[in-house]
């Protein structure tokens, strides 16, 4: 048994037939064919049933899917950390959360970094940006960190071997369209928001209250819009009575960021690997969101 075949495997359960996996493997068909028989042979068991109409695995097939699938996951990951060092001489990924300053950084980086021909912006919610940095796919993740927050996430940071600092602090900022009742407000307190309807960024369809980034939680709210958007989120804003929370991190013209009277300061920090050193591109990442949160310290 090695990789390769249950590669095959995982490819043909996908694909629903040996044809179509070999196309997508850039294999011929007889070869996939035969390391899968052998497979087979080794382990004394059917993986698949073909028929004219393709191949669905047996029982024993999905047991065996079951364990190669998280074998490959940790395979892949070996695959990123000890990949050639060269490559890190053309390609940079991170991972975060979706905000306005990261076309800013990465735009002054395409501009500075000439060298770099591949750059990589995953963009998603808090456990698969940890996920996506603990696999190696992204050399640096962007994430929200509170007080309620920080034990829970350090914790699942720990158990990945990941480590974190903190770039900027900022306190709790309520999200209104400019025609918003409160949109003239220089503070807002957590009262006046009862008789509004609030947008909040769902993130993982788990319990796991700390992976959330709502800044605010009004339990006795009568109407909430959950929503896995963005866009969605800016939109609902823009058209409503709405609000939302969040950093003052936001360049969008049509939404106002007012501070949170007396709230609690939240910080935005930069999460890597423990005893990884950064690659160069990496250090100037950081460097350059350093300064561009310098230029909103006040008033954060």
């Amino acid at each position: 048994m090695n990789i390769q075949q249950m590669k095959y495997v995982v490819a043909i359960a996908n694909n629903g037939s040996f044809r179509e996996a070999a196309k997508k493997l850039f294999v011929a068909q007889p070869s996939l064919s035969h390391a899968v028989k052998e497979l087979e042979e080794e382990l004394s068991t059917k993986l698949f049933e073909r028929t004219n109409k393709g191949a669905t695995l047996t029982e024993e097939g999905l047991e065996f899917m079951h364990y190669a699938q998280k074998i490959l996951t940790q395979f892949e990951r070996m695959e990123h950390r000890y990949s050639n060092v060269e490559k890190k001489n053309v390609h940079f990924s991170i991972s975060a959360q979706h905000y306005d300053f990261l076309a800013v950084v990465i735009s002054q980086l395409l501009k500075e970094e000439t060298d770099y021909r591949s750059f990589r912006i995953f963009e998603s919610t808090t456990q698969k940006i940890i996920e996506d940095v603990a696999e190696f796919r992204s050399e640096l993740g962007i994430i929200f960190l509170n007080d309620q927050n920080s034990v829970a996430i350090g914790r699942v940071l720990q158990e990945e071997n990941l480590t974190y600092e903190t770039l900027v602090s900022f306190s709790t900022h309520i999200f209104l369209g400019t025609h918003h009742p409160l949109a003239n407000h220089e503070e807002i307190e957590e009262w006046e928001l009862r008789e509004y309807p609030q947008v909040r960024f769902t993130q993982e369809a788990n319990n796991y209250s700390y992976f959330q980034e709502d800044l605010i939680d009004m339990s006795e709210e009568d109407r909430v819009i959950h929503t896995t958007d963005r866009a969605t989120l800016t939109g609902i804003l823009q058209r409503t009575n709405a609000y939302g929370t969040g950093s003052g991190l936001v360049e969008t013209p049509e939404i106002k960021l007012i501070p949170l009277k007396n709230s609690p300061i939240n910080r935005i920090s930069v999460i890597h690997p423990k005893n990884k050193p950064l690659s160069d591109i990496a250090r100037k990442f950081v460097s350059v969101l350093r300064d561009y949160f310098k230029e909103y310290e006040t008033s954060l």
